[in-house]
């Protein structure tokens, strides 16, 4: 017996030695996981796949080398959190509707991205296990936003010419429309980023004790909160009120003081500067700007680094001073920015967006439009939904009027498009057992974790309040700093419900073993899918524009590589086709034309509500005798897009040309008949008019809306075609 357990005590003591080996490996990959997210909002927020797909095989890679870490140091990889399961669950929701997804390629996409998400949801977890790393992760998090801010002034002084590619892409849309859309593209994203960023650097100054650092959190607290200003985003000046009442409400009585204080020296700091700064985003501004943003980085740290002094002698106040005080102080912080309002004491173009908030303005009507189309589409497949990219690909056939988004903005809404109530369901017990299991440990009122709890369901509350009224989770950087945030929150949870011995809620007590190995191959494929998909992507891209210049060799070249790597791709796939029966009408080449036909079916089967491929392949037919059958799929594009005016263009064009031929042959009653349809087109446009289009008054109003009517050159065609008859 004793020499089993000296051999048990030498067996522990080696394994600690291997672990300690080992140990430099995991702040390796603590810092190389932190850079990755920290990156994401450099590159056009990873909303297009040209930089998503990159990332996502980065990210399995790392995710890969550190579940091999896991097992090499003994301490194994395992996938036994709750929330993971139902993250795996809500990955199958957005899987299960590929065979039937409006779009194939867009559904697989969606999939890798929550692939991607779970990869950076578990790594945070377990790599946040002690007050370092958590840091680490969280300051990740805030200077990635400060580089936001940071890319959003320097672009609007001009420092960042739109050619320019100081992180190996242009830097085109960083200020548009005298707004900071920074790298994420969208003022409103950035917006909601920023107030994101402004919340964790709060929750850093909070944090610390150290009174020097906790001055310079706060300072570059304000320098995020001046940018969140200048990106106009009104939904967040609603939610950013809300998500930092929330911070208040969950933090310990003591950090409330310092909170209530500490926010009130950066408020009115950064409202007194805001005219200032809003005076110098321009050309002209490249010293002034950087000068007046340093002196009020130092004017908050100065006044936060005094108050600092004063702050403990605040937390002896009888809880009915401390409450009257902390209402006195938030009461005058809103008398005070009305003043402001009303005084001209801030940015004339800010006072006009935030009195411009309301029920009846333009934008909120118009995104209660696209909720009510967008349920419309949802009782098409209430269950299952139509995979990921349906409201894209189906918005054209069930919208109240002509308008051109390709996102539905909202976020659960997408998702009961994308996976219908079975995906739903899921998100929201995934929500309800996250932000459970976060307040049972807040509960158990330990001072120091609380204030993580509190601050990191605070810059989660300001995402997903936000995400209710716009498409930011549709850029993946989003959601990456999301689930890098909620990481380190599940993993202070644990930590804090382990002493209580009440872990046991976080994780599920029959797991099995297959799972975990399972996860490394899935990953693989990951990696490999995604790398094709980005060759895929280059290769179409470059293909396209040679279609465009009429550069048959050169767009057959790239374009054959895009279906090889990316074979669904629906626009490769049509634009391919194009190039094959082009270059097979130059040569008289059969067997050319016969293959555009198969992948223009290829491409309608992996993408079957797009009425552009539809009209592509229309074309090929027409041109190649199928008269009928070219005809019909400009009959089924318009199904998909009803309210197109160009569309029926495109019809009375196709009828009139047929009709010419017929008549040219000298068969005069089968002309007829094809012009007659061409003399229908208005009746039919004024049927679609009064049956479809239901725009809002505030709509009509706006001379820019886009009206659906007949057009110019659909008109001259009818009257030419009743010269004929």
């Amino acid at each position: 017996m004793a020499k089993k357990e000296k051999k048990k005590q030498t067996s522990s003591f080696t394994s600690a030695q291997e672990a300690l080996h080992l140990y430099p490996i995991r702040f390796v990959l603590l810092f190389v996981f932190s850079a990755l997210v920290l990156m994401t909002p450099y590159y056009r927020g990873l909303y297009f796949d040209y930089e998503l797909t990159v990332f996502q095989a980065i990210a399995s890679a790392i995710f890969i080398l550190f579940a091999v870490y896991l097992y090499a140091s003994k301490k194994g990889f395992e996938v036994k959190y709750k929330l993971e399961y139902i993250f795996l669950l809500f990955m199958v929701a957005y899987i299960v509707p590929f065979f039937f997804a409006a779009n194939r390629r867009l559904a697989i996409g969606e999939f890798l991205k929550y692939a991607f998400y779970f990869a950076i949801f578990a790594m945070a977890i377990r790599l946040a296990t002690g007050r370092f790393e958590k840091l680490t992760i969280l300051n990740a998090l805030f200077i990635s936003t400060i580089g936001v801010a940071f890319f959003g002034y320097q672009a609007a002084v001009g420092l960042i010419p739109e050619t320019a590619r100081p992180l190996g892409m242009a830097m085109n849309g960083l200020w548009v429309g005298n707004m900071i859309n920074s790298t994420l593209q969208y003022h409103n994203t950035a917006g909601t980023v920023l107030a994101f960023g402004f919340i964790i650097g709060l929750l850093l100054g909070l944090y610390t004790e150290n009174k020097f650092l906790r001055a310079f959190y706060f300072a570059a607290s304000s320098f995020v909160l001046t940018a969140f200003f200048f990106t106009y985003s009104r939904g967040s000046y609603v939610t950013l009120p809300i998500a930092l009442l929330v911070f208040f409400l969950l933090l310990p009585k003591e950090k409330r003081i310092s909170f209530v204080f500490d926010l009130a020296i950066i408020g009115a700091v950064v409202l007194a500067f805001l005219n200032k700064v809003g005076a110098q985003l321009n050309p002209n501004g490249k010293e002034k700007l950087w000068l007046i943003l340093l002196m009020q980085l130092a004017v908050v740290w100065a006044a936060a680094y005094a108050f600092s002094f004063v702050e403990k002698r605040l937390y002896v106040l009888k809880n009915e001073v401390y409450i009257i005080s902390a209402v006195t102080i938030a009461a005058l912080g809103i008398v005070g920015f009305i003043v402001a309002l009303n005084m001209h004491l801030l940015p004339a173009s800010i006072v006009e967006k935030i009195k411009s908030i309301s029920f009846t303005e333009r934008n909120f009507v118009e995104r209660l439009v696209f909720y009510k189309d967008g349920l419309k589409i949802f009782l098409k497949s209430p269950i299952f939904g139509y995979g990921g990219g349906t409201w894209v690909s189906l918005y054209f056939m069930y919208q109240s009027y002509l308008y051109f988004t390709t996102q539905s903005h909202n976020y659960f809404l997408q998702v009961l498009l994308d996976t219908g109530l079975f995906g739903f369901a899921i998100l929201m017990v995934f929500l309800y057992t996250l932000f459970s299991t976060a307040l049972q440990a807040w509960l158990k009122k330990d001072k120091e974790k609380n204030i993580l709890i509190a601050g990191i369901i605070a810059g989660a509350v300001q995402l997903y309040l936000h995400s209710i009224l716009d498409f930011d989770f549709s850029l993946a950087s989003v959601q990456v700093l999301l689930f890098a945030s909620l990481g380190v929150l599940v993993a202070t949870a644990q930590e804090v419900l382990q002493k209580t011995k009440e872990d046991g809620k976080l994780i599920v007590q029959r797991r099995t073993k297959v799972l975990s190995p399972a996860l490394l191959v899935f990953y693989l494929f990951v990696m490999i899918i995604s790398i094709n998909f980005r060759i895929g992507n280059y290769n179409a891209n470059i293909g396209q524009q040679a279609l465009q210049m009429n550069n048959l060799t050169a767009a057959y070249s790239f374009l054959s590589k895009a279906v090889e790597y990316d074979s669904l791709s629906s626009s490769a796939l049509s634009d391919y086709a194009t190039v094959l029966y082009k270059i097979g009408d130059q040569n008289k080449d059969a067997n050319l034309i016969a293959k555009a036909n198969d992948y223009f079916k290829q491409a309608i089967k992996n993408d079957r509500f797009n009425a552009k491929i539809r009209f592509k392949y229309a074309v090929y037919l027409l041109s190649h005798g199928a008269i009928d059958e070219g005809l019909k799929q400009i009959e089924e594009g318009i199904k998909l897009q009803p309210l197109q005016p160009a569309n029926y263009e495109l019809k009375a064009d196709a009828y009139a040309k047929v009709g010419d031929y017929y008549l040219g042959k000298g068969d005069k009653e089968k002309a007829k008949k094809y012009y007659e349809v061409v003399l229908k087109i208005p009746q039919e446009i004024e049927r679609v008019k009064k049956e479809k289009e239901k725009m809002p008054e505030v709509v009509k109003q706006d001379p820019n809306s886009h009206k659906f009517g007949i057009t110019d050159r659909t008109l001259q065609i009818v009257n030419e075609v009743k010269k004929k008859i």
